[in-house]
């Protein structure tokens, strides 16, 4: 019985294919002066994340969430001038090898990475940087931790294949 259902189920869910789906620009961060303009699915909603925390007056971080059916992402906004693209998609490389036990990088691409992970009971779990540079701040963008579990590679493609998107 259990084969049988898993087999229905597997069946029954569609793969995820970002290109069939209709897409929008959202702007996040507009009281910023330098607002983000991201490429999500039509019918994206923001929500509040985390509030402005200054580190010790150099540099303040805060974030952003953007959710739709099958597409949820986080905006992390840190207020640093100066800064080089190169050398934070390096930095947040690296930063990601460090936390995990087991790191492998899947793909490398000039505003980011795709990544697996091996989490502490085995499963893998996937996910992307894409940063975007401004002036006096970058933002790093990643898949929203899922409450239920990890994100599949299917899902952290999808995600990264929207916001790769050109209108």
């Amino acid at each position: 019985f259990g084969v049988v259902f898993l087999t229905l189920l597997y069946s029954c869910s569609k793969p995820l294919d970002a290109d069939k789906i209709e897409v929008q620009e959202l702007l996040l961060d507009t009281d910023s002066g330098a607002p983000l303009a991201l490429v999500v699915p039509v019918g994206s909603s923001e929500f509040p994340g985390a509030d402005i925390e200054d580190m010790l007056g150099m540099y303040s971080v805060y974030s952003k969430k953007v959710r739709a059916e099958d597409f949820a992402i986080e905006v992390e906004f840190i207020t640093l001038s100066g800064v080089d693209k190169k050398e934070i998609v390096q930095e947040k490389l690296e930063e990601i090898k460090t936390d995990s036990d087991a790191f492998r990088l899947i793909k490398r691409f000039e505003d980011g990475f795709l990544f697996e992970t091996k989490e502490i009971n085995g499963d893998l779990n996937y996910g992307f940087i894409k940063l975007k540079v401004f002036k006096n701040k970058y933002a790093s963008i990643f898949p929203e931790p899922k409450p239920d579990g990890n994100t599949s590679l299917e899902e952290a493609n999808y995600m990264l294949d929207i916001l790769n998107r050109n209108l």
